[in-house]
């Protein structure tokens, strides 16, 4: 296989380190190099650069300044870019000072079929929480564990549901917690089981180092389940403080989540009108069908643009 010397000089710290030209070539990166006389359009929640500080691959600093030349020639070479949140349109305006002109931003949508049966009306003697992610310390797990714990000495009676991670401490049975390492959504009883959780939550809690967007926000505010979340990265997009959920600060503590949680819950008229604008979130701005109309208008957009510029 015969790749352009110019590809080569470029990935050629890549080649060192992976040896393997099938990750090369599946690189985004490649794009910069295309020379097309059509749109080209990028979609994506996050930049090289927006995560590079949170990424478990360590590169020489030489490895990231031609990575992030290489990203900022791409993004000046797009017709169009969509990201999922607002702090990235920003984070790329900012860093490779990119035409904000050509930045959109579309949230994603819930990865679950639209449910039918929430509820918005819901038991309220005790108190439902659920904790969602695949990395226990990345996703804030302790955290959220430690705020059950802080609820339940206080003397709330809750429950919490941890789904796609194990708790790196122990924790006993007596505690209602209930832990489910693995869920795939693509088997439709695991699904099921997934939404049927959802349907009798109360809160999703999840304090988070770093997420570029989370859809599990957007599955939560399909069931009318407010998130109380870390205002980091991308979260801010589909949590909006006071709608669907509360934004803590990325240092606030356990005993913060636990007195925001107390606080939401203890107020129940409060609450279950929390329920409500948090499922309209969901159907306003967080479900693909929204995402569809809202893409499919910039690519005409762009198509048009483009062959206005171009003298077509």
């Amino acid at each position: 296989m015969q790749i352009p010397a110019n590809i080569c000089n470029c990935f050629q710290y890549y080649f060192v380190e992976s040896q393997n030209i099938k990750q090369i070539l599946r690189s985004d990166y490649l794009a910069s190099f295309l020379e097309v006389n059509i749109p080209m359009v990028h979609l994506s929640d996050v930049t090289y650069h927006s995560f590079k500080d949170y990424s478990e691959t360590k590169r020489s600093k030489e490895q990231i300044k031609r990575t992030e030349a290489l990203e900022k020639k791409l993004l000046n070479k797009y017709t169009s870019i969509i990201y999922s949140s607002e702090w990235t349109k920003q984070n790329t305006i900012d860093y490779y000072d990119i035409e904000p002109s050509k930045i959109h931003v579309v949230e994603f949508g819930a990865n679950i079929p639209a449910p039918s049966d929430y509820k918005i009306s819901i038991q309220t003697d005790t108190c439902n929480l659920v904790f969602i992610g695949k990395n226990w310390k990345k996703k804030g797990g302790d955290k959220a564990l430690m705020a059950y714990r802080k609820l339940k000495s206080n003397g709330l009676q809750c429950t919490l549901t941890i789904i796609g991670s194990t708790p790196q401490e122990p924790y006993d049975e007596i505690e209602d917690v209930t832990v489910i390492p693995f869920l795939d959504k693509s088997k439709p009883e695991h699904l099921k089981k997934f939404c049927n959780i959802l349907k009798e939550a109360h809160f999703l809690v999840l304090p988070t180092e770093f997420d570029a967007f989370g859809i599990v926000f957007c599955e939560a505010s399909a069931y009318g389940v407010p998130s109380i979340a870390a205002n980091v990265g991308g979260v801010s997009q589909p949590v909006r403080d006071g709608k669907n959920g509360f934004l803590l600060p990325p240092n606030a503590t356990a005993e913060d989540y636990a007195d925001k949680i107390k606080s939401v819950f203890s107020d129940k008229d409060g609450y279950i009108k929390l329920r409500k604008s948090s499922r309209r979130e969901y159907e306003t701005r967080l479900n693909w069908e929204v995402w569809g109309e809202k893409v499919n208008k910039i690519l005409e957009e762009t198509v048009v643009n483009y062959n206005r510029r171009n003298g077509e």
